[in-house]
């Protein structure tokens, strides 16, 4: 009988089968895969090791695989099967079990990691960098319906003043940096986010052209900037960006 892992991801990987068969050039399988990663329905087993230290004090360290000039990635198994595949020495193996955007905010928050392998040795899938950011920026998107959807979670969301210390003043500073050379960015607003109990930072950003080449190279400078806080991107042209602005000042204005 398949695990739930390998059942979640049989359309998964067919989509990869045939974008490998079809040297990528498969549009319909490159979209499928997207869908999958972005609606969550994937569920990555991913080999992890548990420090030693006091039980309040272990740490997960998530298990590497070195790409072809030595650059470490994350690696992601979509069923026990092929962790076997890889594992042929049989060694024991700790997994945690993450979905694609769980594993995406692990790797970003990572300086160090390049990207996913998904079932190295056998499909070899590799995701970059880069292009897991962009796919955190359309989830963030989706999170908050900008293409025009009703978001279901708008309702559970809410927004106050952003927290006042050293790593909030770091971070506008390097947003102010990167805001005043790129013409498409207008206005800038940063707020704290509560979202499923979580508090997060979130930066509203008033631009032109499309958020796919500005939210990316935002990111990267949160990502350098923030500490390990968590933030998201969300357009001014948002549903839910006149409530997550209410009664706030701009830090960026142009």
């Amino acid at each position: 009988m398949a695990d739930y892992a390998e059942r979640a991801n049989e359309k998964l990987v067919e989509a990869i089968t045939r974008i490998k068969e079809s040297k990528g050039g498969d549009k319909e399988a490159n979209e499928t895969v997207t869908e999958l990663l972005l609606n969550g329905t994937a569920q990555f087993l991913m080999p992890v090791m548990i420090t030693d230290e006091p039980l309040k004090e272990r740490k997960i360290l998530y298990g590497v695989i070195a790409g072809k000039d030595g650059q470490p990635f994350y690696m992601l198994f979509t069923s026990k099967q092929k962790i076997k595949e890889w594992n042929k020495e049989g060694r024991k193996i700790k997994t945690v079990t993450h979905t694609f955007e769980e594993a995406a905010n692990k790797a970003v928050g990572d300086p160090r990691i390049f990207g996913f392998v998904i079932n190295p040795m056998t499909d070899d899938f590799i995701i970059g960098r880069a292009v897991i950011q962009n796919l955190l920026t359309k989830l963030n998107g989706k999170t908050f319906g900008l293409e025009g959807e009703k978001s279901n979670e708008d309702e559970d969301v809410t927004f106050q003043d952003v927290r006042e210390d050293e790593v909030t003043e770091e971070l506008k500073s390097a947003l102010t940096e990167f805001c005043e050379k790129n013409d498409d960015i207008i206005k800038v607003y940063l707020r704290d986010m509560i979202r499923n109990k979580h508090l997060d930072y979130v930066l509203v950003i008033c631009h032109t052209g499309s958020m796919d080449d500005i939210f990316p190279e935002i990111m990267e400078v949160c990502k350098k900037h923030s500490h390990g806080r968590s933030v998201a991107l969300l357009s001014a042209k948002a549903p839910v960006a006149s409530k997550a602005t209410s009664g706030a000042e701009a830090f960026f204005m142009k």
